[in-house]
């Protein structure tokens, strides 16, 4: 919004609410996808970087509204949990954006679980620890080897 883009320098309100929206997506992809000259971002690394534009590159409401639509941890996330486990985001939340429902597929020994279950988060469940599960961080996609589209429908 500041005008920095394309095309033609455009500023502000002059950009269009539709233009905003397929740049911020833009963005988001092209930092989540692997590309000739580097590799893919997680998630959470793209969203800061889009929350970092918040007021200079595109609106606030903009920014905010984007978040708010794919969460914290979007569908296809890998994340690691406290309990060392690693799963795949398969839904949101919509009340709670850091409790979405994952798949287990790594155990805590990072070994591949025979047969993935899934885990809503906002139940608060217990792992083996006995401790509420929380999600951890967000990892890179490919990061063990796993193709997060292969456990969950697009």
């Amino acid at each position: 919004c500041d005008g920095s883009g394309y095309p033609q320098g455009l500023k502000g309100e002059a950009i269009g609410l539709m233009a905003e929206i397929a740049g911020i997506c833009d963005v988001y992809c092209a930092m989540t996808r692997e590309r000739p000259y580097g590799d893919a971002a997680s998630s959470q690394v793209a969203l800061d970087a889009v929350r970092a534009m918040r007021g200079s590159r595109f609106s606030e409401s903009i920014v905010d509204q984007f978040v708010q639509c794919i969460g914290l941890y979007p569908v296809g996330t890998l994340v690691e949990l406290n309990s060392g486990e690693v799963a795949v985001v398969v839904s949101q939340n919509r009340i709670r954006r850091l409790k979405p429902r994952v798949m287990m597929l790594l155990g805590p020994d990072k070994l591949p679980n025979s047969y993935p279950h899934t885990v809503d988060l906002i139940y608060d469940p217990p792992n083996a620890a006995g401790q509420t599960y929380a999600i951890l961080k967000a990892l890179p996609p490919g990061a063990f080897g796993i193709e997060p589209s292969e456990h969950y429908l697009a």
